[in-house]
């Protein structure tokens, strides 16, 4: 049966019946795809409250801290200077931050958080190698790294025997300055070495003089090329009689000379 319609004079008109359909089947269109965008809006929704919810539940949380590479440095002290704790959610440890933290304690030098879905967090940390010891303001003596950083009191069998002279150490985690030709030396001095090397110093316009045991000073001069006189020491070390010297000058390294005590 055609529908029938006012025409713009007012009088009724008829409307085909296909006309009439389509249009119908237009706005059935409409509304089934506004229901399915709520549908869909209504399923994210859920999901996204679901997935919060899940985030807050024991399932994502920490539950185990592991700690790696320490030697000297205690796990509880690194475990406390993280700021990680056991029961916080998975997604909101901050690793950044936690690595930042670490990194001020004196004997570390780097460190990594890594974290997985079944609730283990591990922390795993490099620490430094000290090559020398200073003394500090009240004569405590210091150890050093090759990068200068005051890492600790020194005790007895640390290893650890190259002394800087004339240098005066701060508080652990500050850095001792104008002493890298120094540090270089002690990085690259035998075992054998250290033993008979009571100190090095470190002259203002930054020229290296080793103190020998039982006596005796190396002159290295300016600190360059240190590898190739430490090298060239090494082997007059081995090959002179340390007895009545006076120095040993490895300025040019190829060409050392040996200077001996008047008797």
């Amino acid at each position: 049966m055609a529908s029938r319609i006012l025409d713009r004079k007012g009088a009724d008109a008829e409307i085909d019946p296909r006309i009439a359909a389509r249009r119908d089947a237009v706005e059935n269109e409409k509304r089934r795809r506004r229901g399915r965008w709520w549908l869909a809006a209504s399923i994210v929704a859920a999901l996204l409250v679901g997935a919060w919810f899940v985030t807050r539940t024991p399932l994502l949380d920490v539950d185990r801290i592991e700690v790696r590479g320490a030697v000297v440095t205690t796990v509880d002290d690194i475990v406390a200077t993280s700021g990680l704790r056991t029961g916080e959610p998975l997604l909101e440890v901050d690793a950044s931050s936690a690595e930042s933290r670490l990194r001020e304690l004196p004997y570390i030098e780097s460190a990594s958080v890594a974290r997985k879905w079944d609730g283990l967090v591990t922390i795993t940390v490099t620490e430094r190698s000290p090559v020398a010891i200073a003394a500090s303001s009240d004569g405590v003596a210091m150890l050093i790294d090759a990068s200068g950083r005051v890492i600790g009191p020194h005790v007895a069998g640390d290893g650890v025997e190259t002394v800087l002279i004339g240098v005066e150490a701060g508080a652990p985690g500050t850095v001792v300055e104008g002493v890298a030709g120094a540090l270089e030396v002690a990085s690259l001095l035998t075992p054998g070495m250290r033993a008979r090397i009571a100190g090095i110093a470190t002259a203002p316009d930054g020229a290296l003089n080793l103190a020998l045991l039982p006596q005796g000073i190396v002159i290295m001069g300016p600190p360059t090329d240190l590898p190739a006189k430490v090298d060239s020491l090494r082997i007059v070390m081995g090959q002179v009689d340390q007895r009545d010297l006076s120095t040993i000058n490895v300025v040019n390294p190829s060409t050392p000379v040996v200077v001996r005590t008047p008797k």
